[in-house]
This record gives C-alpha cells, structure tokens and sequence, in this order.
C-alpha cells in the first residue's frame, strides 16, 4: 500500500523545484556590489599610500646617496693629492688655482650631474661644460640643491668638519632637508694631537 506523504506530493515537489532556482533578488546583488565597491576603494586607496611613501622613500635614498658620494670625493681629492689639505676648503688658498667649495649660509646651489672645467662636483664652475661657454651649460638635477660647508678646527689644524646639507622637493611639492656630516683629516701626519 502506498501512502501519499506531502514529500511525495507532485505539487509540494515542484514548488521546492521552483523555490531552488529562484537565484538572487535585486535587493541582495546591490548589497553584494556595495560591498565590492567599499572594498576597491581600500585597494586602490592603499596602493596610492604605498606609491606616496616609496616616492618619499625614493627621495630619501637619492638624497642620501649624492651626500655620501661629496664626501667620498673629498676623501678621493686628498688621498690621490689632485687637491691639498688645505685646498679642500670653502675660500681659495693662497698660491692655488683652485677656487674652492663656494658656501653661503643663506644660498642653496643646483646640483650638476657634471663636474664643471674643474672636473670637480660642489664647485662653481658645475653648471658650466669643459669650455665654460653658456652653450654647453650641463643639466641641473631637477628640485635638488645643496651647500658645502667645511670648518677648520683652530685647535686643530689637522682635521676638517665636512657638512654637506641637501635641500630635495618631495612628491607632494613640499621641501626637504638632509644633512650628512664627515671628519676629514690631513693624512700628512699620524696624529692629530698638536
């Protein structure tokens, strides 16, 4: 004998057939976008700090970079004696052709991506090619400026302070600054006790 229960009901099993192939109403598919929507923004929101902070990163880097590479040069002019001691300084020295490092306290220079005439990065001539004339004006490295200051030690006349401070432009047009500090000595004499 066969029972007619409401799960064997032809109607009872059509309405679940219709009831399981309904799919997402309007209502559930905008929720659904919303949130889609919310979480891209996020997304892109964090990829554009990410390009903000590794540009800022970037510039540090680069700062530090042309800071290290003046004092190394001038390491370089005193161990290959292309210039003296005394020479490595802000003013010329009597009796040298070479000018000097020009500082002002109030004046930030261009930073050359060539050495001037002199072959020397840091001098005045940087701006200036191999014949000194305006047409081979070398390029300046574009929002970048430096000073170079170089203190003598009276008490000491066998040490030098190398301040080289860095003025660059960050991504978002803002000025910064980045100094670097060295200590070079006269390599003429063992010790710096006078």
């Amino acid at each position: 004998m066969q029972t007619n229960t409401k799960s064997n009901s032809p109607r009872v099993t059509a309405n679940h057939k219709r009831h399981s192939e309904r799919g997402f109403s309007l209502l559930e598919m905008v929720i659904a976008m919303v949130i889609l929507t919310v979480g891209l923004l996020g997304v892109a929101s964090a990829i554009g700090y990410s390009l903000m902070v590794s540009n800022k990163g970037r510039g540090v880097t680069n700062s530090k970079m042309l800071i290290v590479s003046v004092l190394e040069q001038m390491e370089t002019l005193r161990n290959t004696r292309e210039l003296s001691f005394e020479e490595l300084s802000n003013t010329q020295v009597d009796g040298s052709t070479f000018t000097g490092f020009p500082y002002d306290a109030a004046e930030f220079r261009p930073v050359s991506t060539e050495p001037g005439r002199d072959g020397i990065f840091g001098t005045a001539d940087d701006l200036w090619g191999a014949s000194g004339t305006s047409d081979d004006m070398t390029k300046a490295r574009p929002g970048v400026s430096r000073q170079i200051q170089i203190i003598s030690f009276p008490a000491n006349p066998y040490l030098k302070k190398v301040k080289v401070t860095l003025r660059y432009s960050t991504g978002d047009g803002r000025k910064r600054e980045l100094v670097g500090i060295s200590y070079l000595n006269d390599d003429a004499h063992g010790t710096y006790i006078h």
